[in-house]
């Protein structure tokens, strides 16, 4: 019996890594978040508390993202596509799969910025959705900055289709290179023009450009492996992080549970003295 005892905690170990990597690494984790700057929290499905991301994490289906002031970050995909969540935005990750030949994503930007690269393949299909459009791209370099009832989009490489949210009877207008289009809610998008609104974010895509050679010539020296092992570390850090946030905003609640409690009391206590 004491020979089997040492193969069967092998086997238990083995049994709860494989249970912990198919909990914390679905199919749908399919990048990270790198190049954090400032402010960027995230909301996870299903939990009520905002938490400050970690470098490294992995995206997740229904993760949430926020930026603050001067605050930004990259998603950056495994397929060699870039993300950039500029400040002041929030956006949220509704759907992702990636495989070697294959790119289908979409992201609903509410309110804010993003750019972004995306790798160009026949099977890449892209969708952005903000309150008034539907940005549809087909591997491409663009920008959508939503904004109150309007969206701006700008295009610096390929081209992306644009329509309303109420889509089905507005016509869909294509935007080419250094061209731009807005958009109201109910209302057909603005016939493409020139840059002009949208020029101010060329430079920052040209930084994102540049980004995204470093980021395939990465993919192709680090094996999946190590990289799930890296996103690993770096989950188990957020996981700290959320674990450490919720028991502050515990405390905080007691907190004021217990000064809400004092404050009757001695509201009480002035009353019976009168």
């Amino acid at each position: 019996m004491k020979i089997f005892q040492p193969l069967l905690k092998l086997l238990f170990l083995t049994f709860s890594l494989f249970n912990f990597f198919t909990f914390c690494y679905p199919q749908d984790f399919s990048g990270e978040l790198a190049e954090i700057k400032g402010t960027v929290e995230i909301l996870k499905e299903g939990e009520t508390e905002w938490v400050s991301v970690v470098s490294g994490m992995p995206v997740q289906l229904k993760d949430r993202l926020k930026t603050g002031n001067n605050s930004s970050c990259d998603m950056e995909l495994d397929d060699g596509s870039i993300i950039y969540i500029g400040e002041n935005t929030e956006a949220s990750v509704e759907m992702l799969e990636l495989t070697a030949d294959k790119h289908s994503s979409k992201i609903s930007l509410w309110f804010g910025k993003i750019l972004a690269n995306i790798s160009k393949s026949k099977n890449t299909k892209m969708e952005v959705h903000s309150p008034t459009a539907i940005v549809a791209v087909r591997g491409t370099e663009f920008v959508v900055e939503s904004k109150g009832e309007e969206t701006d989009v700008g295009v610096f490489d390929g081209e992306v289709g644009v329509k309303n949210t109420e889509g089905e009877t507005i016509e869909e207008v294509t935007v080419k290179p250094d061209e731009e289009t807005s958009v109201r809610k109910g209302v057909r998008p603005r016939p493409p023009s020139r840059l002009i609104l949208m020029q101010k974010n060329k430079e920052r895509n040209l930084r994102i450009r540049n980004r995204v050679a470093q980021l395939r010539e990465r993919l192709k020296r680090v094996p999946p492996e190590k990289r799930a092992k890296a996103r690993q570390l770096a989950y188990e850090k957020f996981q700290k992080l959320r674990e450490k946030r919720i028991e502050q905003i515990k405390k905080n609640q007691q907190k004021r549970r217990a000064i809400k409690r004092e404050t009757i009391k001695r509201e009480r206590q002035n009353r019976n003295r009168r």
